[in-house]
């Protein structure tokens, strides 16, 4: 038996007052947290993250690495409040219209965001560098009725509200001391020092919906993904849960610094270092892009004590001469997300910083932003994304039918989640919703399986396996042996075209700088510690860069689409 509250259900009823998740479950194949479950207050976003800044408001809440701009608790709270205010005094926004962010990390993103939601806006976040037909679709899907940008974004924004069927007011900021408000555009700045005697008028419910990032899902399709108050705000305190967190509380003496690079568009960067390192009062030192001068500057003034990653980041930390002992010794935890690591690649950066600090992973996606971590009350074992979070359910699901009794441990299939943190589905999108949703249950499109001690390991994303004579290789494990050989700094695995297999694995890696690699041996090294079916039989190509989206995820459709349109 099983008894829970479906998390669509409480997007859509308003008159729940509080969200305390209740699981009776009698299936041994059904996997949940060791730890008691947890009880979600009743409150939006802005209302949960606002409740502890009093304590300390003139402690740094933001800091650009950059530049040095920076607002504290209490100015971001008051900036966010003024900004609400004058969203619907100057522009006329209403309830529930939907603004976009498109910025890069900047520590006004949360004034925007916090702002909006104080307005009961919805927020749609973008990737500032994806492509002006990219943002343009997502504008026109979300009907957006105003932008945030900066000032060096205003050629590539002009172009992208050039094609909207409708005008949209822009909002930008001003990053440098040199830059101007552009032309017809709105000064960011001229919308937070007035307040405006308005009352709020709209008070958002906390199953409102909040944000709309985008996902591909398991379709490869982008669809705008819908996040409520209630389902953010109980990621964040799933987070903050003791048996999970690995920061410590501020004090008057002591504040957490995070450096972070990974982008707050991303739900990675939103949820896990954006929204939550706020609601404890850590201080966030933006990056606005990755150039190793200034990470590594940034390890060196902030000494922070824990590092959230994803495997390229995590990879730059383990090969880069630029970063040595000294710079980790500060360093206790390294979280990284959004892709697998292996168990050497784990092992390379424990070694490099003398075994001084420790390799966390979790698992989410956009549509359930973090399902498992490895919680620091726990015997950690290298390559696991850890155990479900309090409140989460998580099963394993036969690759060939969802309907069928959950897998047993050891066994592989797809990964299925339930808990608060989910999504309330897709933004005007009920058939993608409801074949993603089977009875309840949220199929991630993961391949993946849970051990004995209930610990999760993720191989890969079933869209990307490859089929060699009907077996099923992930790319992923190829990929964390690869990295293994000397002088390979990065690796990424796709399926090719056979007559005979259907499809073989092909590998492209990179090097370290001023190296050189005998193909041969390494083809040799793959053969030996792999089935005969997972040989890189494709051959092996060596690239200058592998692409990746801006979450550190392989474009491995990329790469497919390339091998083909020069080899078919």
């Amino acid at each position: 038996m099983l008894t829970i509250l479906s998390k669509r259900a409480l997007c859509l009823n308003k008159n729940i007052k509080k969200i305390n998740i209740s699981f009776t479950c009698y299936s041994s194949n059904i996997i949940r947290s060791r730890f008691p479950d947890i009880v979600i207050p009743d409150v939006t976003l802005p209302e949960y993250i606002f409740s502890n800044f009093n304590k300390f408001p003139n402690k740094i809440a933001v800091e650009c690495a950059e530049t040095g701009r920076k607002y504290t608790f209490e100015e971001l709270r008051r900036k966010s409040i003024n900004l609400n205010k004058a969203l619907r005094k100057v522009l006329k926004l209403k309830h529930d219209d939907i603004i976009a962010v498109i910025l890069p990390n900047v520590p006004e993103y949360p004034i925007c965001i916090l702002g909006s939601l104080l307005a009961n806006l919805k927020v749609t976040t973008v990737n500032p560098a994806g492509t002006v037909d990219e943002i343009k679709r997502q504008m026109i899907d979300t009907d957006t009725k105003a932008i945030f940008t900066v000032c060096s974004l205003e050629n590539h924004i002009r172009q992208v509200i050039r094609t909207l069927p409708a005008p949209v007011p822009i909002i930008t900021i001003k990053t440098k001391t040199t830059d101007t408000t552009p032309e017809g555009f709105i000064n960011f700045s001229e919308l937070l020092d007035v307040s405006f005697a308005i009352d709020d008028k709209y008070l958002a419910k906390t199953n409102d919906i909040a944000i709309i990032p985008y996902s591909s899902g398991t379709t490869g399709l982008q669809k705008g993904v819908l996040h409520s108050h209630s389902s953010l705000v109980s990621l964040i305190c799933q987070l903050r849960s003791p048996y999970v967190v690995f920061t410590k509380p501020t004090t008057e003496n002591f504040q957490e610094t995070l450096p972070v690079v990974l982008p707050f568009f991303h739900i990675y960067g939103f949820t896990s270092l954006l929204i939550t390192q706020l609601s404890i009062m850590s201080k966030i030192v933006t990056l606005s892009k990755f150039t190793p001068e200034i990470f590594v500057n940034v390890l060196e003034k902030h000494k922070p004590r824990l590092l959230c990653v994803v495997p390229p980041l995590f990879l730059f930390l383990t090969n880069s001469p630029l970063v040595t002992q000294k710079h980790l010794k500060s360093v206790e935890y390294v979280f990284s997300g959004a892709a697998p690591l292996g168990p050497k690649d784990e092992e390379r950066l424990v070694i490099k910083s003398e075994e001084k600090l420790q390799v966390v992973q979790g698992y989410g996606l956009t549509e359930a932003p973090v399902v498992t971590v490895n919680s620091n009350n726990d015997h950690y074992t290298a390559g696991t994304v850890g155990k479900p979070l309090q409140n989460t359910e998580i099963k394993v699901v036969s690759v060939e039918n969802a309907l069928a009794e959950p897998l047993a441990k050891n066994e592989e299939g797809e990964i299925f989640v339930r808990g608060p943190q989910v999504m309330c589905g897709y933004y005007n999108n009920p058939k993608e919703t409801e074949s993603t949703f089977v009875n309840g249950w949220l199929r991630t499109g993961d391949l993946g399986y849970y051990d004995e001690y209930n610990n999760v390991y993720i191989k890969d994303r079933l869209k990307e396996l490859i089929k060699v004579k009907g077996y099923q290789v992930a790319p992923a494990e190829l990929e964390d042996l690869i990295r293994s050989y000397p002088n390979v700094t990065d690796a990424v695995v796709i399926g090719i075209p056979h007559e005979k297999y259907g499809e073989v694995p092909r590998a492209y890696i990179t090097l370290k700088p001023k190296t050189n690699i005998n193909l041969k041996s390494l083809e040799e090294f793959v053969s030996s510690n792999v089935s005969t079916y997972k040989q890189i039989q494709g051959g092996f190509s060596i690239v200058d860069s592998i692409p990746k989206t801006a979450s550190g995820k392989y474009l491995r459709k990329d790469l497919k689409v390339q091998y083909l349109k020069n080899n078919m």
